[in-house]
């Protein structure tokens, strides 16, 4: 095997001198990248490609039933704090098929900085691989998303906002934040899918990629992971496997498996011994993407279940509480401020105990300690940028006024009092 898992009976066997001429004339063409694989009759399975603004290589993974007879839509992935480049997770959830999948990486390690300078330079390594990918191995440009889990998925959010020409994103235990305080609409719609723990600090981030994108005119799925924190379901998310299916043939004939997987999940549902469960089972079904793609009949018949369980006095009363609980998330979903969030504490700690003995109270009394933590967190942001400012006042008063810095070659007057003159030596003639 040669790096990045190409198989030697793919590759064509030229002697050193052709295979540095061949680089050499696709670097002709493509300055910025290096491939680190040889020509290939037909496609490699995989690739790596190189940048000197990053430490690793990127990672690019062709689908199974790639030909270059047609173009392909791909996928780029954003991997989290610490991690590196990585196309497994969505891989898993594409089988192989269908996607060009990228494993991306950044231009400097840690957090994420808010800025649209330095969006705008890992922008330039995304353009540039989607321009060669697209010369050489028939990706569609216009058919382009991008995703990511935690940092990642902050990065697909800001990615999604600075380039109107993607086609979607994919965001995971991660949300929206403001990059462009005035969106315009967009010009065509893109397809949004959202991922978050419902105990994940994110979730209300993630609510705001939908309050921020739905009127901007996207396609929006979001999942719920439900008792999870910040981390990704073990057994992989059947809703964004079914999402990533549906954007990869949106003309094709979905209606087979979506009916399978539909009845499959309705019989499993009804299994589940606490109404709850069920409840809240249902309505994620309502929202998974194979039963939007069978029509109007088979949303019906899955809503009929869910409003058959709200007649019950035990779904009854989470209905009440999820009524309220969801006032406090919309008016959540909108931003964050210190007093916000403090007042909101206090108001999700009253819902807990107002609605004891539901789920909506054990989870709303999780968002009251999130919201304490959010709280102390601004103000640990706010103490801090609050000393920055004053440190860099202090520097700025150590600097003479403009136009008055004293020249170092010409002596200062001196103003210092004068020695009065001793009356008993004679003054000079």
């Amino acid at each position: 095997m040669l790096q990045g898992g190409v198989d030697l009976e793919s590759v064509i066997l030229l002697s050193p001198f052709a295979q540095a001429m061949r680089i050499k004339a696709s670097l002709a063409l493509f300055p910025a990248l290096s491939l680190t694989v040889g020509m290939v009759h037909s496609a490699p399975k995989r690739l790596e490609l190189g940048f000197p603004q990053l430490a690793e290589r990127l990672q690019v993974v062709l689908p199974g039933n790639y030909s270059p007879d047609r173009k392909w839509p791909a996928v780029f992935y954003y991997h989290g704090t610490g991690g590196k480049p990585t196309t497994e997770l969505i891989q898993a959830h594409t089988q192989d098929q269908d996607w060009i999948v990228v494993g991306m990486t950044y231009t400097q390690e840690g957090n994420l900085p808010a800025t649209a300078e330095y969006i705008e330079k890992e922008f330039r390594i995304f353009s540039s691989t989607r321009r060669h990918l697209a010369a050489k191995w028939n990706l569609d440009p216009r058919r382009c998303y991008v995703a990511g889990f935690s940092k990642g998925g902050w990065m697909a959010g800001f990615l999604l906002q600075h380039d109107p020409g993607l086609a979607g994103a994919v965001i995971l235990g991660a949300g929206h934040q403001f990059l462009i305080r005035k969106p315009a609409k967009f010009r065509r719609p893109k397809s949004l899918f959202v991922g978050v723990g419902r105990q994940d600090e994110t979730y209300p981030f993630a609510l705001r990629a939908l309050v921020h994108y739905r009127p901007l005119g996207a396609r929006t799925t979001f999942e719920t992971w439900h008792g999870l924190g910040h981390r990704f379901p073990e057994n992989g998310s059947p809703a964004l496997r079914q999402w990533l299916e549906i954007e990869a043939n949106p003309k094709g004939d979905h209606q087979i498996a979506a009916e399978e997987w539909v009845n499959r999940r309705i019989d499993e549902i009804k299994g589940m011994p606490n109404l709850v469960d069920q409840w809240v089972a249902f309505r994620d079904l309502e929202k998974a993407p194979y039963l939007r793609a069978l029509g109007e009949e088979a949303e019906a018949r899955v809503r009929a279940l869910v409003t058959r369980l709200e007649k019950g006095g035990r779904v009854g009363a989470e209905i009440k509480a999820l009524a309220a609980h969801r006032v406090l998330l919309r008016e959540e979903a909108k931003g964050h401020t210190i007093p916000l969030c403090q007042r909101l504490a206090g108001d999700y700690l009253a819902l807990s105990e107002a609605h004891r003995g539901t789920r909506q109270a054990e989870i709303a009394l999780g968002d009251h300690e999130r919201m304490k933590k959010l709280a102390l967190h601004f103000k640990e942001q706010l103490r801090i940028m609050k000393e920055k400012e004053a440190e860099a006042q202090k520097k700025k008063d150590l600097i003479p006024p403009e136009g008055k810095n004293p020249d170092p070659f010409k002596r200062a007057p001196d103003n210092r009092p004068r020695i009065p003159r001793n009356p008993l030596v004679p003054p000079r003639r």
